[in-house]
């Protein structure tokens, strides 16, 4: 919490603390969307320190302006701090929900949409992104089970695709996936034993490259082809006709607008 909204609390806290009585107040939304990162605000809600929340629709729920997500009863004070809390939660894993509602509603039958980036989140944010991924039906993995991701970094700390697919298959951990910027390498990275093959370079051509040499060599029955690169929406049927099996989006996804929701305190 920061200093200026310790302060802020502080201030609404001595401004309220002579307020008698339990009042009643909702969150709901100003637009229609999905529901999503109420798991977080169960957890928030646990010592009681913002009153007595029940949560009204659960994750994945698409729901109307106005419709009453979250109800919570509390004294003046409770109520409050509630509001500086549970907002940030619902509209951030909300807003990531919608979108990949959208995306998955238009992309090519086929496809596996997933994405990765909750990598690039700070730590505090992952949960709630995980959320709204599942709410709105996208992935945050390659395929599901245990697998061996190996990133070009890694390759480049390995000596090599030849050694890292080597190394990652001993580990029996699932199936190698190994990030690839070329048709050779990707050959390379399947003779060595690799399952799962991600061109990263976001340039078409080379996808479409790398599943013609698949092909060729007798390969591609066996071989996962996934693909990213700031990828956007209106690129994924022409994905889907280069190859690829699997999309990983980014800030496609990273980047969609809060839901706007309030909260709205009976008189």
């Amino acid at each position: 919490m920061t200093a200026i909204s310790m302060v802020r609390r502080r201030l609404t806290q001595e401004m309220l603390a002579e307020v008698q009585g339990i009042s009643r107040a909702v969150i709901a939304p100003t637009e229609p969307g999905v529901v999503a990162g109420t798991d977080e605000l169960r957890e928030l809600a646990s010592p009681k320190r913002f009153g007595d929340f029940t949560v009204m629709c659960a994750d994945g729920h698409w729901v109307d302006a106005d419709t009453p997500i979250v109800e919570i009863i509390g004294t003046a004070t409770q109520l409050a701090a509630a509001e500086d809390v549970v907002l940030g939660p619902l509209g951030f894993a909300g807003g990531v929900a919608r979108r990949c509602r959208e995306i998955m509603a238009d992309r090519p039958g086929g496809l596996r949409v997933v994405c990765g980036g909750w990598k690039k989140l700070p730590g505090a944010l992952k949960p709630l992104l995980r959320d709204g991924l599942a709410a709105g039906g996208v992935a945050p993995r390659l395929v599901d089970g245990d697998f061996v991701y190996v990133d070009k970094n890694v390759v480049t700390l390995s000596g090599g695709i030849l050694a890292a697919v080597t190394a990652a298959c001993r580990l029996e951990h699932g199936p190698v996936a190994i990030q690839v910027t070329s048709p050779e390498a990707a050959i390379t990275a399947v003779e060595a034993g690799a399952r799962i093959v991600m061109d990263d370079t976001g340039q078409l051509d080379i996808l479409q490259k790398i599943d013609h040499a698949l092909r060729t060599n007798g390969f591609r029955d066996r071989v996962t082809l996934a693909f990213a690169g700031g990828v956007r929406p209106d690129d994924l049927d022409q994905i889907r006709r280069n190859g690829a099996d699997v999309v990983d989006l980014g800030r496609a996804i990273l980047d969609a607008p809060l839901w706007d929701v309030h909260m709205v305190v009976e008189p």
